[in-house]
């Protein structure tokens, strides 16, 4: 507008979402369009123009350019500009002293995380333009991390070895916005198979596996700084041998019922190569005894969704009836059961109480 100056310089983001308000029937919605982004503030220098003067110039000039407009009332317009395959939105805020243009060319997310070097946690690079001022790196220590818990959160302690890094951007280098900086990040982790437990806005949590090591990673964003935590959870150890086959009979007379550490692959029902000494213990156990019937019980911890946990524990015990069936045991002794986080033997909230719920429980028919 003739009479205003741009203020300070205009905020660009190469991928950032923004959202526009849209007339729909007799309402409004809002719609978030992500793409590269910019806005930019102008002031007067002189005498203010009235908020219908601005919007009457915004519009004349969006009309001329062949835009559609989506909404606008006293001090708003937001329209949407299709021309070559590209699609614009630009919404433009009035209040006379003050008018705001903001411009969004709406673009699909492309990963842009480096490659992990330098300070780096050794799975996860870091934005271009970012450089690690402090890095925090213990042995043996724990943080917390929110989960999803239905359409609750929770938090849960971890344990085990910390690697914490704070990131900020270089002097003069362009800034990320939130949602590159998360979209980011979770495509790298989704890439190593993790399971992402918690996302909003600012931050992600996930949980995976790096050659039988749970690594738990969350990532916190305000663009200026990104704060990234990963703890590899200190594993548990049920036992130094495989339980032999005397000790789960006598386990099964006694209490009807023991309890087994299979190892898995992680948020899978495949076992790993060690658990076939277990196995073994079992049929064994099976064979000795003609007469004896188990239902095999999954079991796992409650970090993440219920019925997704059901279902994995469900697989699992099918998964140990089918070894158990290979190896020749007669398929009418045996039945899967899947108990999902319901049926826990210990208190959650640590890594120790979760990793003692992980198991395979044998139960006498």
């Amino acid at each position: 507008m003739p009479g205003y100056a741009a203020g300070d310089a205009p905020t660009q983001r190469a991928y950032a979402g923004v959202d526009f308000t849209v007339k729909k029937g007799d309402d409004t919605e809002t719609v978030n369009v992500a793409g590269r982004s910019c806005t930019q503030s102008y002031t007067p220098t002189g005498d203010a123009s009235s908020d219908l003067e601005i919007q009457d110039n915004y519009r004349s000039q969006l009309d001329g350019l062949g835009a559609e407009t989506l909404f606008s009332d006293d001090n708003h317009t937001v329209a949407k500009l299709d021309k070559g395959g590209a699609e614009t939105w630009i919404a433009i805020y009035s209040q006379e002293t003050e008018i705001d243009v903001t411009v969004v060319e709406k673009q699909a997310f492309k990963p842009t995380l480096t490659a992990s070097s330098g300070k780096d946690y050794p799975l996860l690079g870091h934005m271009p333009g970012y450089v690690a001022d402090n890095v925090n790196k213990k042995k043996f220590d724990q943080d917390s991390f929110t989960v999803q818990d239905g359409d609750d959160t929770k938090d849960v302690n971890v344990q085990g070895g910390l690697y914490q890094i704070v990131y900020t951007p270089k002097d003069g280098g362009p800034v990320s916005s939130d949602l590159e900086i998360q979209s980011n990040y979770r495509a790298a982790l989704q890439a190593l198979g993790a399971e992402i437990l918690f996302a909003d806005g600012n931050h992600t949590v996930a949980r995976l596996d790096k050659d039988g090591q749970d690594i738990w990673v969350k990532v916190y964003s305000q663009e200026t700084e990104i704060d990234v935590s990963t703890v590899e959870e200190k594993p548990f150890e049920a036992s130094i041998k495989p339980p032999k086959a005397d000790a789960l009979a006598a386990a099964l007379a006694d209490k009807g019922v023991v309890s087994l550490y299979i190892n898995f692959d992680f948020d899978k029902a495949t076992l790993r190569p060690d658990a076939a000494p277990i196995i073994a213990q079992v049929v064994a156990l099976l064979k000795n005894d003609a007469g004896l019937k188990l239902e095999v019980d999954g079991n796992t911890d409650n970090i993440g969704g219920h019925d997704y946990n059901v279902t994995l524990s469900q697989q699992r015990a099918e998964t140990v009836v089918a070894a158990l069936e290979g190896a020749g045991i007669a398929a009418d002794r045996l039945s899967a059961v899947g108990n999902g986080p319901d049926k826990p033997i210990a208190d959650n909230d640590d890594s120790r109480g979760r990793a003692q719920n992980r198991r395979v429980d044998l139960v006498k028919m």
